[in-house]
């Protein structure tokens, strides 16, 4: 019986590494224009493999000027909305917007479930199969992702 168990769960661990790794690649919505701020458009990402700020996080253009930064404040994508010299009252129309509070939403629940993870034993997390599907889930979206892109690997 503990043999059987073993098998099916590494078929699992394996199936679900596959099924999540192909057709994970996530396209970026659409830009939406900036109520009160005539000619900036604005989009809010959801968190993607892309170094260690991997959060949800919004994006804000205009011409030339085009910006990024963590819903939570801080870096995306190596800039600030500040830095790439979004205005101040653009960044205040944003920040305004129902899918920019979204993102925040959508952090601070991603925020609680990160640190709750982060509390749990081995134990705890073997004896649980939904840390056993997301363990499995993570490695796969990795190893998908480097198989899209092995210059992650080779440079």
């Amino acid at each position: 019986m503990k043999k059987f168990l073993n098998v099916l769960l590494g078929v699992v661990l394996i199936s679900s590494t596959f099924l999540l790794s192909f057709g994970s690649e996530a396209s970026a919505a659409a830009m939406k224009d900036i109520p009160g701020s005539p000619g900036w458009k604005y989009r809010v990402d959801k968190p993607h493999v892309d170094g260690v700020n991997n959060d949800w996080h919004v994006h804000v253009q205009k011409g030339k000027i085009n910006g990024a930064e963590r819903v939570t404040g801080g870096k995306s994508h190596g800039k600030t909305l500040t830095s790439a010299g979004v205005p101040k009252s653009v960044q205040k129309n944003v920040k305004k917007t129902k899918d920019f509070q979204k993102g925040v939403d959508k952090q601070e629940k991603l925020d609680k479930e990160r640190k709750k993870a982060s509390q749990l034993t081995w134990n705890q997390i073997l004896l649980k199969p939904s840390a056993i599907i997301a363990i499995a889930a993570a490695v796969g979206l990795t190893v998908g992702k480097l198989l899209l892109h092995p210059k992650l690997i080779f440079g």
